[in-house]
């Protein structure tokens, strides 16, 4: 009977240790994973270059595919310094996030009480636009800044991005103050979903007003020198080397302008500092992430900036994407799993996205714990 007992005992240890084998991938498991993921992202997408890093566990794991510029076998690497694009506003979020923390502003604050002037226009029938309907693309107001209408209707779609990036350099804050002024609020602060420029820019309009520093400035105290992120920027130096980025046609793109704040898309970064940026994202100590993280509207389906998701199990992920004119990227931090990773790849057009999707899929069902 005791001969029995310690072989059920056995077989029950056993038993254990091969499924916490199982669900413990290992370092081949995972680049195997990233590599697939990788190679069907520069196949269905035809880009030139796919990078991807990824933290599992609390280790890193990075990779890069193809090359930058078709046949000059400039493969990237973890310092290559690329476009980010809207992926800039979650950073523009976490220093939000900050301020709250720090009682420097309220969520529920009317956002005139920030700004340097009346603005009368800036509410719906009394109500004000709030610093929460800023961080989530809900102030009502469905004018882009700027305002892309013009160019929208004397250009073809073909074109469009030329011209558009022409009006983003001659764009000032000047004329961004004249356009606020004057612009209609066209529904109720918080029921309408507008993406656009609008709430990071004014976000670190109103962050420079409170702390007195500028945005950039407020960046390297709140995240970048914490998370030791140093190649990380909004203006380049003049030493510095952006990676090229291409349209579906292969055609070389012009890089990102604007003479605003930058807070809604002009971040650069490499590989090895988006893997820190994640590892600050994962800290679960970190209360300024964790608020940042926080949900803002009941039935809402952001943070500040970040796009909330929730799996079959309610395990729930943070998400966030950007597009400049050629190059993409989707990050996503998956705090349940212990699990973050960033996918960059240099080509930028209508299927991007779908592209881009399906390997973060690939990479979470190879990646999360059984």
């Amino acid at each position: 009977m005791k001969n029995i007992i310690i072989a059920f005992l056995l077989s029950i240890s056993f038993s254990c240790s091969s499924q916490q084998k199982t669900n413990t991938l290992t370092e081949k498991e995972i680049f195997a994973s990233i590599d697939k993921n990788a190679n069907t992202l520069l196949k269905d997408s035809k880009a030139y270059s796919v990078s991807i890093g990824v933290v599992k566990d609390g280790k890193v794991y990075t990779r890069h595919y193809g090359e930058i510029d078709k046949g000059k076998g400039n493969k990237a690497n973890n310092e290559t310094l690329f476009e980010i694009a809207s992926t800039t506003k979650v950073f523009t979020g976490t220093l939000v996030a900050n301020a709250v923390l720090e009682g420097k502003l309220k969520l529920d604050d009317d956002i005139r009480k920030y700004l340097n002037e009346g603005f009368p226009n800036l509410e719906f029938k009394g109500t004000p636009i709030k610093i929460k309907n800023l961080i989530t693309h809900r102030t009502g107001i469905l004018t882009p800044f700027p305002d892309t209408k013009e160019i929208r209707q004397k250009f073809s779609p073909d074109s469009f991005l030329v011209h558009k990036n022409r009006l983003d350099k001659s764009y000032t804050k000047t004329d961004f103050f004249n356009a606020l002024r004057k612009v209609k609020v066209d529904s109720l602060p918080g029921t309408t979903f507008k993406y656009g420029a609008l709430g990071p820019e004014l976000c670190a309009h109103i962050l420079e007003n409170i702390y007195k520093k500028n945005y950039e400035d407020l960046l390297h105290q709140v995240i970048f020198d914490k998370a030791g992120m140093k190649n990380t920027k909004v203006k380049l130096a003049p030493n510095d080397i952006l990676a090229n980025g291409y349209n579906a046609s292969g055609l070389l793109m012009t890089n990102l302008s604007s003479n605003l704040w930058g807070a809604s898309k002009m971040l650069k970064s490499t590989m090895s500092d988006l893997i820190k940026f994640i590892q600050f994202e994962l800290d679960a100590t970190n209360k300024v992430v964790l608020e940042s993280h926080r949900k803002i509207y009941v039935n809402g389906d952001m943070g500040y900036f970040w796009e909330i998701q929730e799996d079959s199990n309610k395990n729930t992920s943070y998400a966030k994407d950007g597009g400049s004119n050629g190059t993409q990227n989707m990050l996503k931090i998956y705090p349940e799993y212990n699990l973050g990773f960033i996918i960059i790849m240099n080509q930028s057009d209508n299927d991007s996205g779908t592209h881009l999707e399906a390997a973060s899929l690939g990479l979470l069902t190879d990646l999360k714990p059984f």
